[in-house]
C-alpha cells in the first residue's frame, strides 16, 4: 500500500509540474503577445516617421468619440496617451459620431470605428501616433487623416506580431483622397 501510494503521489507531483510548465508556456507564447499593451512591431509602426518638430503641448489636446462596446478604441486612446496626448474621451452613440464624420465630409469608404478632432482636423481610425504628429505640425490643407477599417497591427490593434499592410489616407471637404502614409509588412 505504501509503495502504491508514493508512486501515486510521484505520478501527481510530476503531473502538476507538467501541467505548470505548459501553463506558463501557452500564456507566454499565446496569451501575453496578443493582449500585451504595445507590441514591438506596433511600436515600430507607431515611432516610424516621427516628425522632429517639437510640438506645444497645446497642440496635444485630441477629442476621441468613440462608442460604449469599443475596445480596441479604448486601447488606442491609451496608446496616444502614452505618446503625449491629452485625451478627452467622449463615449456617443454611433449616429452621434457619424455626424461629426459628415462636419469634415470624411468619405464613407474611409470610415473606422473611432473618430478624433485635433487642431481643426478629423483623426479617423488607428493612425499612428507619426502621423497624428506630422499633420498637426505640417499642417496640409486636407480636413483629416483617416486609416479605414481596423487593420491588424495598428495601435489600438495588436495581435502579437501580427502585422497587416495599410495607408493612412488624407482627404478633402470636396472628398478628394491621396495616401499621407503607407506601411508594408
Amino acid at each position: 500500500m505504501k509503495k502504491f501510494f508514493s508512486n501515486r503521489m510521484q505520478s501527481l507531483i510530476i503531473g502538476v509540474g507538467v501541467a505548470g510548465v505548459l501553463g506558463a508556456a501557452y500564456f507566454s507564447f499565446i496569451v501575453l503577445p496578443q493582449n500585451s499593451a504595445v507590441s514591438t512591431a506596433t511600436q515600430n509602426v507607431a515611432n516610424s516617421g516621427s516628425p522632429t518638430t517639437n510640438l506645444a503641448p497645446e497642440a496635444l489636446n485630441i477629442t476621441v468619440y468613440r462608442t460604449p462596446t469599443c475596445g480596441c478604441c479604448k486601447g488606442w486612446v491609451e496608446h496616444i496617451q502614452k505618446n503625449g496626448f491629452q485625451v478627452t474621451d467622449i463615449v456617443k452613440p454611433e449616429s452621434e459620431i457619424q455626424t461629426i464624420r459628415q462636419k469634415y465630409n470624411l468619405p464613407s469608404d474611409l470610415t473606422s470605428c473611432h473618430t478624433s478632432e485635433i487642431g481643426g482636423y478629423l483623426v479617423e481610425g488607428h493612425i499612428p501616433v507619426a502621423d497624428v504628429k506630422r499633420l498637426i505640425a505640417q499642417k496640409p490643407d486636407v480636413a483629416g487623416i483617416s486609416v479605414p477599417g481596423m487593420p491588424i497591427g495598428t495601435p489600438g490593434m495588436e495581435m502579437g506580431d501580427r502585422q497587416q499592410s495599410f495607408d493612412v489616407f488624407a482627404f478633402e471637404k470636396d472628398g478628394q483622397t491621396r495616401v499621407f502614409n503607407s506601411y508594408k509588412f
